[in-house]
């Protein structure tokens, strides 16, 4: 696998956009010959949740429109899929995100990956679903939007390809291996059973902050592409300022290649300070200690509408809404930890707090919160 990067600088998601794509393809070489005539290819962006493409959640549609006309031109069967956050209501996701509308003005079929059925592997330790359509697909396109996420860090090219995993099985999953290090190679043993995969990586407008769904927009200023997913998030992770090693998913070890195309400076990136702290400790002093050592979500009276989405979302059903209850009730000794509540929220209501001695523990190492 080829494992160089490239970057082109983008401002906008309008006129800028498509000279930047355009460079960006022709850099790597992907649409240069018939290839990919005739083949099936299926486009994975990251539709998480119901947000509007100005939250920066999602994928932007004005690149998933352009990635699929250059995709079509080139003579490729194009499918768009993907399957958002377990508790989220697909046609909403698909109608607020604006990606319903770019695949029915572009011809092109919208599928949810949990309705096409899945094929189960188990590999490395770890049983999972892949839903079909991506194991047939000759080749997909990860369109991943670079964003914060408050149990990894980062989630990019790499963490992505979740969203291949079929509706609820992401949330059984998140229950079985709530231990951040533990899920990082889960999320590494997928790409084992991947087709060819070409990323492209909406970094016009990212997320920071209280990622994946209720940080900040931060303009970001680029696209990159990589045919090697990791080899992009260790390039992504040396320009955000995130040390490598404190993403579950990487290996710290690795050599970060130098990226080919614009210089891109960014000037500060915001990570959340959440479960990753808990890779800190030993799982025994975790599991003995867990009335003094946690990361839990806390709810905002002001902002929680009581939609009942964390609720439904929690793999461990930690949390409960009793009629008359402002918020949500959790159940610390419940909670894994695993931020599918604070992800859903679509209100911002939910922040994951840590206990004191993990604030202290944060203020010792010298780590940003």
């Amino acid at each position: 696998m080829n494992n160089q990067v490239y970057r082109v600088a983008c401002g906008d998601y309008e006129a800028a956009l498509a000279p930047a794509l355009d460079r960006m393809l022709e850099m790597a070489g992907w649409l240069a010959d018939s290839a990919i005539a005739g083949q099936r290819v299926l486009v994975k962006p990251n539709l998480l949740t119901d947000r509007a493409p100005e939250q920066a959640v999602t994928t932007h549609p004005a690149l998933v429109r352009l990635v699929v006309r250059r995709l079509k031109a080139a003579g490729a069967r194009v499918t768009v899929g993907d399957s958002p956050a377990s508790a989220a209501n697909l046609a909403c996701v698909w109608e607020r995100s604006g990606i319903g509308a770019v695949c029915a003005e572009e011809g092109v079929p919208l599928i949810a990956l949990e309705q096409a059925g899945a094929e189960t592997f188990t590999l490395d330790g770890f049983t999972f679903p892949i839903a079909r359509p991506v194991l047939e697909s000759d080749l997909i396109v990860n369109l991943p939007k670079v964003k914060s996420h408050s149990l990894t860090l980062l989630t990019a090219a790499v963490k992505n390809i979740y969203g291949t995993i079929p509706g609820y099985a992401k949330t059984t999953l998140h229950r079985q291996y709530p231990k951040p290090e533990v899920f990082g190679r889960l999320v590494r043993t997928l790409w084992r059973v991947m087709p060819p995969c070409w990323t492209l990586a909406d970094a016009v407008v990212g997320m920071e902050g209280q990622g994946p769904a209720n940080g900040r927009p931060v303009p970001l200023g680029f696209l990159a592409a990589a045919e090697d997913p990791f080899a992009m998030d260790r390039v992504l992770c040396a320009m955000l300022h995130i040390d490598p090693s404190r993403v579950p998913y990487l290996d710290a070890r690795a050599e970060v290649p130098q990226p080919i195309g614009d210089p891109i400076t960014v000037a500060a990136f915001d990570v959340p300070s959440g479960a990753h702290l808990l890779r800190l400790l030993p799982d025994w002093l975790v599991r003995r200690a867990g009335r003094i050592i946690w990361v839990r979500p806390a709810f905002s009276p002001e902002a929680c509408v009581r939609c009942g989405l964390c609720v439904k979302a929690c793999p461990v059903h930690a949390l409960s809404l009793p009629a008359g209850a402002p918020v949500p009730l959790l159940n610390g000794q419940r909670c894994i930890s695993c931020s599918c509540c604070h992800e859903i929220c679509p209100k911002d209501a939910i922040r994951m707090t840590q206990s004191p001695i993990l604030r202290w523990l944060q203020v010792f190492k010298g780590m940003e919160a």
